[in-house]
């Protein structure tokens, strides 16, 4: 593993780690703040996903991000005279290059604000121990870190994700917290809910392949991803108690009830009540078949 290109990717993403640490606004989250700073280096990671904590209105919060991205650039290329740092200001992102090679640097443009508080954490002992280094920066809370990513394995259906849910699976299991993690990221998508809560199965071989192979030096088969992603549906949709179907549906309705997750401030959140009650204004008939669709499917469950 030591010898592959993601091997030089986690490499690079380790060295400016430091440099973005620097800016107390921003929170790691995905799949290198779960195997790089909460696990032991289960697989190798290669973006830094960013969620931007302060609350603030779209334009201000973007502004800002941007500016903020800008000096993140600034202290990389001050700092490593060998990488060059190309700034996305359309997509919050920056990519950033050295002679071996490229990483990418993404804020969320969806979640803004985080659940519960953030923590400093250090790089596992297995990447300070194969990387010769150390550093540290804030990461989201469990329930976000944790119920985001089973919200993106189930929408994305990678096998990198599903890696990470199999390791969750086999350590803290689908907990309350992560629960509502998981709620929280999924009434802040710009998919459907039931895309997402009843998802359509996707055909990930070419992915294992072409991006999971060489991550890792624990086997992971397309068997087991498959058993993974099956167990997985089926332990969240089991999750969902009476009061969590009656809070999502009405949530699809305009009409949520804050007393039972307090989600109301995000603005991710509000994004979406928004252009919920865009639908039902301007096209009531595919919001009542959309609702009455998503309430079937959780009777069933």
């Amino acid at each position: 593993m030591s010898n592959n290109n993601y091997y030089k990717q986690v490499a690079l993403l380790i060295s400016v780690i430091p440099e973005i640490a620097i800016d107390s606004r921003f929170a790691l989250h995905g799949g290198t703040a779960i195997n790089l700073f909460d696990r032991n280096m289960p697989r190798l990671s290669v973006d830094i996903d960013l969620t931007y904590i302060p609350i603030e209105d779209r334009e201000t919060s973007f502004t800002n991000i941007s500016k903020a991205l800008i000096n993140i650039k600034s202290r990389i290329e001050k700092r490593f005279l060998t990488c060059r740092v190309e700034h996305k200001k359309d997509t919050l992102k920056l990519l950033v290059t050295n002679f071996e090679a490229m990483i990418k640097i993404e804020v969320s443009q969806i979640i803004r604000g985080v659940l519960g508080t953030v923590a400093e954490k250090t790089l596992c002992e297995n990447a300070q121990e194969k990387f010769d280094t150390f550093c540290s920066i804030q990461v989201v809370s469990n329930g976000q870190l944790y119920g985001g990513k089973v919200c993106a394995a189930i929408d994305r259906q990678h096998p990198r994700d599903l890696f990470d849910v199999k390791q969750l699976f086999q350590n803290e299991g689908f907990t309350q917290e992560i629960k509502e993690g998981f709620l929280f990221r999924l009434l802040s998508s710009d998919r459907s809910i039931q895309d997402i809560l009843f998802p359509n199965l996707q055909d990930q071989h070419l992915a294992m392949i072409n991006q999971f192979v060489g991550m890792s030096e624990q086997q992971f088969t397309i068997e087991e991803y498959e058993f993974v992603r099956e167990s997985m549906i089926k332990k969240v949709q089991a999750s969902l108690t009476e009061e969590d179907k009656l809070f999502i549906l009405a949530f699809k309705n305009v009409a949520p009830d804050w007393s039972t997750y307090n989600f109301e401030a995000y603005p991710s959140i509000k994004w979406k009540q928004l252009n919920l009650e865009k639908m039902k204004a301007n096209n009531s008939a595919k919001h009542n078949e959309m609702y009455n669709s998503l309430k079937r499917k959780l009777n069933e469950i």
